[in-house]
């Protein structure tokens, strides 16, 4: 659980004039100090998410060097170094393939995702925050197929659909029931999988176009990496979209209800209170919203 005005941040640093574990250092950064209190050094390439543990001081890194990094805010070493998840049944992983992570909402569980080889989808390992060493205790596979199924009832042109369903991801969130998952990726694409067996329950396409939706031309689907969260009843998906607009749909029936204007581009960042009605959104222009 972070401390008041406190933040954990990284970025790519082009200082050559660094070794690699300064470069891809996660910054524990005091707001009320204005300074770093602490680096966190061990990935050896980009850190491509953090999430925080909601009961303790720990927290988790995923980077583009394959592994997935568990951390306390209290030491500079990482507690674990967790390699890609490994298929039980020997599916090759992608060799390209960057990791995901996430606590649940009681931070007792944890989960880590992987792409497999070949296009074949992903692989999502739970692990207990209490027993990591002691490896996953379930295995979900996403199926690139199944997804495709979700897809089409949205895009009509197969080549979309196709080129859609193997997007990579690029974080993975849990609601606070932990029954569903919420998956973001490269391509405009947000996924809802079962938090128990991994079926795809539904699936959202990011806009790009003033008046762009779910099910219009791909002309109006957003290309970009997608960012999207769970409201804090669990009731609501956020997704943001490139056209500066945030749309929220009934996490049940997967259908428009409202949609939120104020950004004038894309939507690269949400978060949801956990105990209040607040949504924050961040533009990229830098601009922090409060609805």
């Amino acid at each position: 659980m972070m401390p008041e005005k406190s933040i954990l941040y990284t970025g790519a640093c082009k200082d050559k004039t660094q070794n690699v574990g300064q470069r891809h250092a996660v910054n524990y950064l005091s707001l009320h100090q204005n300074k770093i209190l602490r680096q966190f050094r061990g990935h050896s390439d980009t850190v491509t998410d953090i999430s925080m543990s909601p009961v303790d001081d720990t927290f988790l890194t995923s980077s583009a060097d394959r592994t997935v990094r568990l951390w306390d805010l209290k030491q500079a070493g990482s507690l674990a170094s967790m390699d890609m998840p490994r298929s039980g049944n020997g599916k090759v992983m992608d060799p390209n393939g960057c990791p995901c992570t996430a606590f649940d909402s009681t931070g007792l569980v944890f989960g880590i995702s992987a792409p497999l080889d070949a296009d074949a989808g992903n692989l999502i390992h739970l692990y207990d925050a209490r027993n990591y060493s002691g490896g996953a205790f379930a295995e979900m596979k996403v199926e690139t197929s199944s997804l495709l199924n979700a897809i089409q009832n949205k895009v009509s042109r197969p080549d979309i659909s196709s080129n859609l369903s193997k997007a990579k991801w690029t974080s993975m969130r849990f609601n606070k029931s932990g029954k569903q998952i919420l998956v973001t990726t490269e391509s405009g694409l947000v996924v809802m999988v079962d938090g128990y067996d991994g079926i795809v329950t539904n699936v959202f396409l990011t806009e790009g176009g003033e008046m762009g939706g779910i099910g219009d031309t791909i002309a109006n689907h957003g290309t970009g990496p997608s960012a999207a969260c769970f409201s804090s009843d669990d009731q609501t998906i956020l997704c943001g979209n490139e056209n500066g607009t945030i749309s929220c749909y009934d996490a049940a029936r997967g259908e428009l209800v409202k949609r939120l204007r104020g950004h004038v581009e894309r939507v690269g960042c949400l978060a949801t209170n956990p105990k209040y009605a607040q949504i924050s959104s961040a533009c990229t222009n830098i601009a922090l919203w409060l609805w």
